[in-house]
This record gives structure tokens, sequence and C-alpha cells, in this order.
């Protein structure tokens, strides 16, 4: 199988469930297919302002674009990027999403409707877990408040504890 079709079909697959979807999002929706559902798009993600960041996948957006199969443009009142598909994806894309449907599903059901900052702390905290495997609950807690100290504690133990009911966080 070729990564760069399955990334390409996967992010195709994603805009179009969610019809208009932000970079932000895109982003942090690819991270938890990869990260915590185990879809092998092998997108290197790092920390970036809002959480996990690929620019693999940004430049996987620009190819859809420049493809045709999406269109992507500036919200009107500056607040971010309006990503929205304008062609069907070629057959041989749905053959290569198929055997990871539903993880694409599942994620876009736990997190498609999620604010974008809900999904900036999730990615996060998800993101130090895998960082640092063995640490105990509450020093991921403690990480994730150093790097994004807009959050309160009690919320970042609550959306942590969130993803481990869910079985998205070990």
């Amino acid at each position: 199988m070729n990564t760069q079709e399955l990334q390409l079909a996967i992010l195709h697959k994603v805009i179009s469930e969610l019809g208009d979807v932000g970079k932000t999002k895109l982003h942090k929706l690819s991270y938890f297919l990869q990260e915590a559902t185990g879809v092998s798009t092998k997108f290197p993600f790092r920390m970036h302002h809002y959480g996990p960041y690929s620019e693999a996948l940004e430049t996987d957006i620009a190819r859809l674009r420049l493809a045709g199969y999406i269109k992507v443009e500036p919200d009107q009142q500056g607040y971010g990027f309006h990503i929205t598909t304008i062609d069907n994806a070629p057959e041989e894309w749905e053959r290569l999403i198929e055997p990871h449907k539903h993880l694409v599903d599942r994620v876009i059901s736990e997190f498609g409707e999620r604010s974008i900052s809900e999904l900036e702390l999730a990615a996060t905290i998800h993101f130090v877990k895998n960082l640092f495997p063995d640490i105990p609950p509450q020093e991921v807690v403690s990480k994730v408040k150093a790097l994004k100290p807009k959050f309160d504690e009690s919320y970042v133990a609550k959306v942590r504890d969130e993803l481990m009911q869910n079985g998205l966080l070990s």
C-alpha cells in the first residue's frame, strides 16, 4: 500500500464526512487517527502552538487542493480556514480506506463536534503521554499544564480521564 495515497484518501474522507473543517481540527483528527487508533498514515507530528502538528499533513492538504479535490478558503472573520470537498475521491481511495473506515468513523464521532480548544487539549494530553509512556496520570496533568497554562488543572485531568475511559489513552 502506498502511504501517501492512504494519507490523501483519509484526509479527503474526513473532510467529506465533516463537510467543512478547519486546518487545526483536521490536524487533531488526523493525529488521533494515527496515534490513538493506529491507522498507519505515518504523518510526523511535533508539538506546536495548538498541539500536535504535521508539516507533511499541510503538504497533503495542498496536494488535495492543487489536484482539485478540496477547496481551502480563509475564514471571512479571519479565524483560520474552511476546507471542503469539491470532487469525489477516486474509487481506489475508497478501497484503501475500507479497512480503516470504522476507525475514521470512531474518531469523527468522538472528536468531530468538539471545539478547537478541546481538541488542542486532548491531543496535547495524548502527545505528552506518548512521549512519556511510563509517567503516572497526575504527572501527565502537570506536564500538560506546563505546556498549556491557559487550561485549568482540573479540566486537564477531566479530559485525561475521558480519554482513558474511551480507550484512547493508556
